[in-house]
């Protein structure tokens, strides 16, 4: 730890071991939990082509593409959100905390052999009626350059004693312009957990998911922000620019998901709903810079 507060790892960790730890780790937050301060930092990271194209492959985007898609340094920050969350310091347990928002603002397009510095650090917390809400900032730096900036926002559940706002009516769903269907299998869930790292058990097969309280296993909620933006890729007309996505309920495999959107002035709005167009599973908005 330097005088700066700040953690420097010489690489990033390996997913499926911090997986496995996370799965037996047990922790019992107390009402006024208290969050590690300080920052963690990767330098030279370089990007592995293979990678790069099995994710792109997975998500939908273009496999020879010379730059990285939008939501690709995301499951590279995501193994320093696992190491925080597994780091003694750290007040909830990992397994069970759901990820409720995600944004992402890409600075500039990245070239997939930029050498690359990653910074993750715990940006903001709150107790609500819930649980533990929590919001992990990640940075990614080419030298001294900002190019690449991703929020997640991730909720312990638990019983804190504080009164929930009274439910409102549910909404009429929105109309949108243009629509189209996306055909997700088990497989594509599978392919993902490959390419991101990312094997959580609810992911991988109908049992695991089941044994962890799903009546299926689902696909991962940053599987479906990158599905969207790869279908969206051609609609985008900017370099820089911002996607915010809430995650609202989960997509059961085997499924079949309509991709509603329009633009609004500058920005493109859209949602991702069950096939009958109803139920909003993922709601976004990209923005240009």
């Amino acid at each position: 730890m330097t005088a700066s507060n700040e953690l420097r790892l010489n690489a990033l960790p390996s997913t499926p071991p911090m997986l496995l730890k996370a799965a037996i780790t047990r922790k019992k937050p107390s009402n006024s939990p208290s969050f590690p301060n300080y920052v963690l930092e990767v330098a030279n990271i370089r990007c592995n082509s293979k990678q790069l194209r099995r994710y792109n492959r997975a998500c939908g985007f273009d496999e020879n593409t010379s730059t990285l898609s939008m939501s690709f340094l995301h499951v590279q920050v995501f193994r320093l959100h696992m190491k925080m969350m597994l780091d003694k310091a750290f007040p909830l347990a990992p397994m069970g905390c759901v990820h409720l928002s995600n944004t992402i603002v890409q600075h500039r397009p990245i070239a997939a052999t930029e050498v690359l510095r990653l910074r993750c650090n715990i940006a903001e917390h709150s107790v609500t009626d819930k649980g533990y809400e929590f919001t992990f900032h990640c940075d990614a730096y080419s030298g001294a350059e900002l190019i690449w900036e991703d929020d997640s926002r991730y909720l312990s559940r638990a019983k804190t004693g504080i009164p929930g706002a009274p439910k409102a009516a549910r909404a009429e769903p929105r109309s949108y312009a243009q629509s189209r269907t996306i055909t997700i299998s088990r497989s594509d869930a599978r392919s993902y957990a490959r390419a991101s790292g990312d094997f959580n058990p609810i992911h991988l097969h109908d049992i695991s998911a089941k044994v962890l309280g799903f009546k299926r296993m689902v696909i991962h909620g940053m599987w479906s922000k990158a599905a969207c933006l790869a279908a969206l890729n051609k609609e985008i007309q900017a370099d820089a620019y911002r996607c915010q996505v809430e995650f609202k309920t989960p997509i059961f495999l085997p499924a079949s998901v309509r991709l509603d959107y329009e633009a609004k002035g500058a920005s493109l709005e859209f949602e991702l709903r069950d096939k009958t167009g109803v139920k909003p599973h993922l709601i976004g908005q990209i923005q240009p810079l």
